[in-house]
């Protein structure tokens, strides 16, 4: 099974190019730019012992600081190595026969589905649509679907799916026994991310498993901590039961306590998100020749008439991430990171030489 490729490898790049990995900017990656919260720095020094002992098995203060920031009881939380550790943890345990996904999507779910043999089937967002999911996606939901993984926000598109359609999309997956994956690492970054989080079905559907990460809204992508909800006990029991002990490490643990407790930091990410992801937007829609898609979250996708715009960039030491390798997806497209002002103006700036010359 080969690796997928994703954004943020700046080594490889640092090798590649010959350019010293602190003096790349970094749009390939969707980390939040305030950069990781003054109270976890603080927390990090003011506990650096705590690694002298083991971390709690159970992580009862990190659950019980996640329950209290989705409202949400502390029995129908997971917790795990990042999300993508969720991700192949929950598909190995489901262990669908066949699964539908998105194109373009997340690639760690087909790799997940391809380690335990799963076929795939593939829903080919439009790009007239502008890859929004429509409803013709319910025609898909047949018998013989054991899992449906989606991506929302989706990952390169940045659009969500329709409260409607999603809604509709559980109420026949129910009907027809269909396991149900979402993955929500990004919706912190959406505006009202409460009223469009499908936490609030959870209950309501059993079959219904939700993945969240801390990674980029909180900027540690090196620490790894993700979290699972769900209300079917036996999928949180065979999780419980197979999961390695210790896959969490001590500083990861106090991170998820501390870092969902910042009010502050996470007022500040909004405000950050709404301004700069409208301004990046609107003037890359002014390039003639990109074409840019409208996104909720920290990133935009492109889709360029220059097939050679990374490696254009990369000569002014700015990293994008190609999206050749996403299915429905091609050497055209590109995403890029939402970061701030100084650096969007940098990219901005890059692009406009490109384009129209310096």
């Amino acid at each position: 099974m080969n690796k997928a490729k994703h954004g943020g490898n700046i080594y490889e790049i640092e090798k590649k190019y010959g350019i010293n990995k602190e003096d790349i900017i970094d749009f390939s990656a969707n980390i939040n730019p305030l950069g990781v919260p003054e109270s976890f720095k603080r927390a990090l020094i003011e506990n650096m012992d705590i690694i002298k002992n083991y971390p709690d098995p159970d992580y009862i203060k990190l659950k019980e600081s996640i329950s209290k920031h989705n409202k949400i009881d502390r029995e129908k939380i997971i917790v795990g190595n990042g999300a993508t550790e969720i991700i192949f943890s929950l598909i190995d345990i489901i262990k669908p026969k066949k699964s539908l996904l998105l194109a373009p999507t997340f690639a760690e779910y087909e790799r997940a589905l391809k380690k335990i043999d799963s076929s795939v089937e593939y829903y080919f967002l439009k790009e007239e649509n502008n890859f929004l999911l429509d409803e013709e996606f319910l025609n898909y939901i047949k018998e013989e679907i054991d899992c449906i993984i989606l991506c929302n926000p989706n990952n390169p598109t940045g659009k969500l799916v329709d409260k409607g359609l999603i809604e509709d999309i559980l109420k026949k997956s129910k009907r027809k026994n269909i396991e149900i994956i979402i993955d929500e690492a990004f919706i912190d970054f959406v505006e009202d991310y409460e009223d469009k989080s499908l936490i609030k079905y959870i209950d309501e559907y059993e079959n219904l498993h939700i993945i969240r990460a801390l990674t980029k809204f909180f900027a540690i992508p090196g620490l790894r901590l993700g979290y699972g909800i769900t209300s079917n006990k036996k999928i949180i029991e065979k999780f419980e039961d197979s999961s390695e002990p210790w896959t969490i490490n001590s500083y990861a643990d106090l991170g998820g306590q501390v870092l969902l407790e910042d009010e502050e930091y996470i007022k500040k990410t909004r405000q950050w998100i709404k301004e700069e992801n409208n301004y990046l937007y609107k003037e890359i829609k002014g390039i003639e020749g990109i074409k840019v898609y409208k996104s909720t979250v920290n990133y935009l996708l492109l889709k360029t008439d220059k097939t050679n715009l990374k490696e254009e960039l990369m000569k002014k030491n700015i990293l994008i991430r190609s999206c050749d390798n996403y299915i429905n997806l091609d050497e055209r497209y590109f995403r890029v990171a939402v970061k701030n002002r100084h650096y969007n103006d940098k990219l901005i700036r890059a692009l406009k030489e490109i384009y129209y010359g310096s």
